[in-house]
């Protein structure tokens, strides 16, 4: 063995070193028979450590390969209680992998980018109903990212859903109806200083925020914190009416 070798070569660069440090001197018989002895010794000390080792390793491989077999029984008695087996498993795990991957590619994109591909979203959660039908789902594997993947689908029908939302202005003198008066709604921000997203999310229609008419409808984005954009065109709203 490889271990074998490196021990011998350890060895003999310890006797050469030593039998260079050492003093140049001239030993007798005897002396010279010690060492050998002394070295013999270690020599026989460290393949007793390397067969020690070398055995131990055989026993835990033993076991390992033992375990593994275990291990592929148990899955195996798993997969038979729901009518299954390993290669359908496997076929259902990469169905699984497809379909976070997928996920995880439309929760990076943005909302409007999003709303572009919002047919990917129902095909996708079709796909985690049909995943769910399949009795592997009860596997705790499986269960648990398939709940994963629900969350995700959810996630992303509800932003679906926020920049989806859209508003029918009304009259000033019915509705009272400006961007400051429609944020400030319980169904839409709930916070009047929120106004400026409504603003930025229709810019192609609203060209100034102090002048919107009965009958626009309004796209009306995701509620959360004004983006770098909204708050710039706060502050550059303000500063103008600031402005003598």
């Amino acid at each position: 063995m490889k271990i074998n070798k490196i021990v011998y070569v350890v060895l003999a660069a310890v006797l050469l070193l030593s039998v260079g440090i050492a003093p140049a001197q001239e030993m007798t018989k005897e002396e010279w028979q010690a060492e050998m002895n002394r070295f013999t010794q270690l020599r026989n000390d460290a393949s007793a450590s390397v067969k020690k080792l070398t055995d131990d390793i055989a026993a835990l491989q033993a076991q390992s390969t033992k375990l593994d077999a275990d291990v592929k029984k148990c899955m195996d008695d798993l997969y038979a209680l729901v009518g299954s087996d390993a290669e359908k498993a496997a076929a259902y795990r990469a169905q699984i992998e497809s379909a976070e991957s997928k996920a995880n590619e439309l929760m990076r994109l943005s909302d409007a980018d999003l709303m572009a591909r919002s047919a990917e979203v129902n095909d996708l959660a079709a796909k985690v109903k049909e995943l769910w039908g399949n009795k592997l789902s009860l596997i705790p594997e499986f269960w648990d990212r398939l709940t994963a993947l629900d969350e995700k689908v959810k996630s992303l029908q509800t932003t679906l859903a926020g920049a989806g939302k859209t508003y029918t202005v009304g009259t000033w003198a019915k509705d009272r109806d400006c961007l400051w008066n429609i944020s400030k709604k319980s169904t839409i921000y709930n916070n009047a200083w929120m106004w400026p997203k409504i603003w930025q999310g229709n810019r192609d229609q609203i060209k100034d925020p102090d002048i919107i008419h009965p009958g626009q409808m309004l796209k009306i984005p995701p509620a959360g914190e004004m983006s770098a954009d909204e708050k710039a065109a706060a502050k550059s709203y303000y500063s103008k009416k600031a402005a003598p």
